[in-house]
């Protein structure tokens, strides 16, 4: 029962300290979030796990690395040094079609792990590319040479029409007033429309949303019941 409550309570500290922390720490990890990262996970599972370690103790520590996360984050922010420092600098690893031995070399990175990064980015020969950069996050970055780049409109000089979001204004057969009112409609006029295409109302409906022409487009669930 200890480890049962010990363990939930680490799981909802986590919870709320990662999300204190930001997006930035799930999608991209520099060097120092990724210190961050483990020293979190270890401290939590100790707490959870050894009943030596207290709520107290255990909560502190977890508050403190976090802390340290904002303040890293803060001083990458407002110095560039500081940014270079503990974030470090992309690294060129293509330049002009031709491998950069250096920046293998720095990167620790080995020739196959070069060509399955490229091989990911569908990438199947080094020649194409122009530039391939490894960002700090870890992901590699590729410009292909402009005669391997896909044909785009503009190229072909082809006017296009303006390709907005499209927002959804019904999920799980509940109206999403909030996104509604960022459009300037509202619930009369989404009802309006789903008697159009004889929908009484949203409980029928999977989603629905609004596409960049001010079009309805409804996916009914596929479970049929009674509307009362």
């Amino acid at each position: 029962m200890q480890t049962a409550l010990s363990s939930s309570v680490s799981v909802c500290a986590l919870f709320i300290l990662t999300r204190l922390i930001g997006k930035k720490q799930m999608s991209q990890l520099t060097f120092f979030d990724y210190v961050i990262s483990i020293s979190i996970g270890s401290i939590a599972a100790e707490y959870a796990i050894y009943t030596d370690v207290g709520a107290r103790e255990g909560i502190t520590a977890l508050v403190v690395f976090t802390m340290l996360s904002f303040v890293v984050s803060f001083i990458c922010i407002k110095s560039y040094s500081g940014r270079k420092l503990l974030d470090g600098t992309p690294t060129m690893l293509i330049e002009k079609g031709k491998i950069v031995e250096g920046g293998l070399k720095k990167t620790k990175l080995t020739i196959n792990d070069l060509l399955e990064e490229c091989r990911q980015k569908d990438v199947f020969d080094i020649a194409n590319i122009e530039y391939a950069i490894l960002e700090t996050s870890g992901k590699l970055s590729v410009l292909l040479k402009s005669q391997h780049q896909p044909l785009t409109p503009q190229n072909m000089r082809v006017k296009t029409n303006y390709q907005g979001l499209c927002v959804n204004v019904i999920i799980d057969g509940k109206a999403v007033d909030e996104h509604l009112r960022s459009i300037n409609l509202d619930e009369n006029w989404l009802n309006a429309e789903l008697k159009k295409q004889n929908f009484e109302n949203c409980t029928r409906v999977l989603l629905a949303y609004v596409d960049n022409q001010g079009k309805l487009v409804v996916h009914p669930k596929t479970s049929h019941f009674k509307i009362r």
